[in-house]
C-alpha cells in the first residue's frame, strides 16, 4: 500500500523528463546502448508506478481508472518463444494492423509482464513508440504504443488529485469500497 501518492507521482514525472531528455539524436549518437537502457527503464518503471497507484484504493480518480489510449495491434505469423523474440518482416502481419482503444492499466500490465518489448524509431532515429506483448498475449497480439501517448498518460496520472471520495461498506467483501473518486485540484 502506498501511504502518500505525491512522491510516487513526482517520480513518475522524473521518468517522463528522462524520456524527453534522452530521446534525442545526440544521446543516441553518443551512446546508443546506454540511451536505450535509460529509455527502457523509464518506461518500465513508469508502468510499475502507475499500476501501483491504481491498485492502492483512493490514490487515483475514477477518470484515471478509465483513462484510455489508442494502440495498434499486430497478429504474429510465427510462434513467439525464447528463440524467436526479435521481430523481422516475417514474424508479424505488419500490413494488416488494427486500431484499438485500451485502458492505460492494461498497457501497464503488458509492460510489467512483457515477453516482447522493443522500440520503433522514426526518420530522425529517435523513438517514436514501443511494441509490447505480455507473456500471456505473446502468440496472440503485439501492441504498438506511441511514445507521445504514453507521455500524455504519465502526465495525466502525475497530475491526478482526488478531491472527493465516496465510500460504502460492502457486506459481501467485508470492507469499505470507494464508489466515487472525483478528480480535481487540491486547494
Amino acid at each position: 500500500m502506498v501511504y502518500e501518492s505525491y512522491p510516487w507521482k513526482q517520480d513518475l514525472l522524473r521518468r517522463k523528463r528522462l524520456i524527453l531528455k534522452y530521446n534525442t539524436v545526440e544521446y543516441f549518437q553518443k551512446d546508443e546502448e546506454a540511451t536505450y537502457t535509460v529509455l527502457e527503464k523509464a518506461i518500465f518503471y513508469s508502468a510499475f508506478i502507475i499500476r501501483k497507484l491504481i491498485d492502492c484504493f483512493g490514490k487515483l480518480s475514477d477518470d484515471a481508472d478509465r483513462y484510455t489510449l489508442s494502440v495498434i495491434k499486430f497478429k504474429p505469423l510465427k510462434e513467439v518463444n525464447a528463440f524467436h523474440r526479435w521481430p523481422d518482416e516475417s514474424t508479424h502481419d505488419w500490413d494488416h494492423s488494427q486500431q484499438k482503444t485500451v485502458k492505460g492499466k492494461d498497457i501497464c500490465n503488458w509492460l510489467i509482464h512483457s515477453y516482447l518489448f522493443f522500440f520503433n524509431y522514426n526518420e530522425e532515429e529517435t523513438i517514436d513508440g514501443f511494441f509490447v506483448a505480455s507473456d500471456y498475449d505473446r502468440n496472440k497480439t503485439l501492441y504498438y504504443i506511441r511514445i507521445r501517448d504514453w507521455l500524455d498518460y504519465m502526465t495525466f496520472i502525475a497530475s491526478d488529485d482526488v478531491v472527493k471520495l465516496v465510500s460504502e461498506y460492502d457486506m459481501k467483501a467485508g470492507e469499505y469500497v470507494y464508489t466515487k473518486k472525483e478528480r480535481g485540484t487540491r486547494k
